[in-house]
């Protein structure tokens, strides 16, 4: 009986070392950059959308929500806001920060 607990026993942590690295794979794929370079980007996307909107439009803006894309190719950037002095003119827009945080669409 002792030696069948100690096989599931290692069965059981092989089984959680091996999720465990799973886990922490597919953490890295999915967040490849480190806490203080996922800041920096924000930060020049967020630059980026309000020259965007003061150049285009003749626009200041406030910036509310600035996140990495959900989707598979995380190449851009959504950066939410409005309109400084009117919120109810929400503006948004999408920057490619591999694409030297060039904005690839707006709306408004």
């Amino acid at each position: 009986m002792i030696i069948n607990e100690k096989i599931l026993l290692i069965t059981f942590l092989l089984i959680l070392g091996i999720g465990s690295c799973t886990i922490y794979e597919f953490y890295k794929a999915t967040h490849p950059y480190s806490e203080k370079e996922e800041k920096e980007i924000k930060e020049k996307a967020w630059e980026a959308a309000i020259e965007y909107f003061k150049t285009k439009k003749n626009w200041d803006i406030v910036v509310i929500k600035v996140e990495f894309s959900n989707d598979i190719s995380g190449s851009w950037i959504d950066v939410d806001g409005y309109v400084s002095g009117d919120k109810k003119k929400e503006v948004s827009a999408n920057v490619e920060y591999k694409n030297d945080y060039k904005v690839t669409s707006v709306s408004y």
